[in-house]
């Protein structure tokens, strides 16, 4: 027997914001980052929605949350004793927040509702959070049901000022987790149905988004909600297993990092025959010939036309630096919580010949 749920409950379209007018009179801790707590105008629209509410917020957060901000944003949240937690931002204010409710504990725990302003980690459907050991260099992707948001708002306007890389980044992303859902080893019909939904729908929609289309840039959120919620079904793979461990190591986008890895990904997988016959699936709800090579060329083509870099070197890798890391890399990838879900087992040599390639 299989199992398949969704939460949370999701509000989504024009005027999704008008959804936190339920938490009128209540005592709410924003988790957010500086740039849209101060200078983006943002935030001052949500505080407005939040009628006779006590507001704190904790605009600390940074890009890759780590372990030391969580410990921070714990002692804020137990200190002030929020009824609400609202994230709002990207994947990393998502995150942070999950973990520190997580972390703060209480019984029960302060609802938490998301608010994404990126269109790509999901973040506000998944019970993953992905926190960085700055020390050692490490990301670690944290999953647990516990995690899982109570709402999610998704309201296209507050993309409207997201630059054209950082859309080019995040899209990758909603690609990789889609085509990563679709393969991985708990997918099941309903999971697919959403990743596949969501691959073809970024597909469409990505370029135009590059482009500064509001419609576009509208559908690429409702993709990445989709892809999350396939993804947190059905799990993902080595391409996200390998993204954590160069993201950590690198410090380099991890959406850049998924656009430079899935297609060397999806010839890695296409050797096991459902994932090849899924990959199929994809290209041809996509236009293209159906089968894993037409995918591949596509995806570098989309990513080529997005200016997005091809090798590790244009993101300021040497190559003798990555040479010299690869045993790491690889066994921090094959540690890592996404690596299982892959449709086809890697070995160590199989991750370090995937990352040669990215020279």
């Amino acid at each position: 027997m299989e199992l398949f749920t969704i939460r949370p409950e999701i509000r989504f379209g024009p005027e999704a914001l008008a959804a936190l007018e339920e938490l009128a009179g209540r005592r709410v801790l924003i988790v957010t980052d500086e740039f849209l707590a101060h200078k983006s105008g943002l935030l001052e629209g949500v505080k407005a929605r939040l009628k006779g509410c006590e507001i704190r917020v904790f605009d600390q957060v940074r890009p890759d949350p780590s372990l030391r901000l969580v410990a921070q944003g714990v002692h804020v949240l137990r200190a002030f004793g929020p009824d609400t937690v609202l994230a709002f931002g990207g994947g990393s204010p998502m995150d942070c927040a999950k973990a520190m409710r997580h972390f703060a504990g209480g019984d029960p725990p302060p609802e938490l509702w998301c608010i994404p302003t990126t269109a790509g980690t999901g973040s506000e459907v998944t019970s993953f959070a992905v926190l960085t050991d700055a020390d050692a260099g490490v990301k670690y992707p944290l999953v647990d049901d516990a995690l899982l948001p109570d709402r999610a708002v998704l309201d296209p306007s507050l993309l409207s000022g997201v630059p054209p890389a950082v859309t080019a980044d995040t899209g990758m992303d909603v690609l990789t987790h889609a085509a990563e859902g679709c393969v991985a080893r708990k997918a099941t019909p309903f999971s697919d149905a959403m990743g596949e939904k969501a691959f073809s729908m970024a597909w469409r929609s990505l370029s135009e988004a590059h482009a500064g289309d509001s419609a576009a840039k509208g559908e690429m959120l409702l993709a990445s909600c989709l892809a999350g919620i396939s993804f947190n079904a059905a799990g993902l793979g080595i391409c996200h297993a390998l993204a954590h461990a160069l993201g950590g190591r690198y410090h380099i986008p991890h959406g850049r990092l998924n656009a430079m890895l899935l297609p060397h990904v999806i010839a890695f997988n296409s050797a096991d025959k459902a994932a090849a016959d899924e990959y199929a699936r994809l290209a041809g709800l996509c236009g293209l010939a159906k089968n894993p090579r037409a995918l591949m060329g596509g995806v570098r083509r989309l990513r080529a036309g997005l200016g997005m870099p091809e090798k590790l070197t244009a993101c300021g890798v040497e190559g003798q630096t990555l040479l010299a890391d690869l045993d790491s890399i690889a066994e921090t990838a094959l540690a890592d919580v996404c690596a299982p879900g892959n449709p086809r087992p890697a070995a160590r040599e199989d991750l370090k010949d995937i990352l040669k390639e990215l020279m």
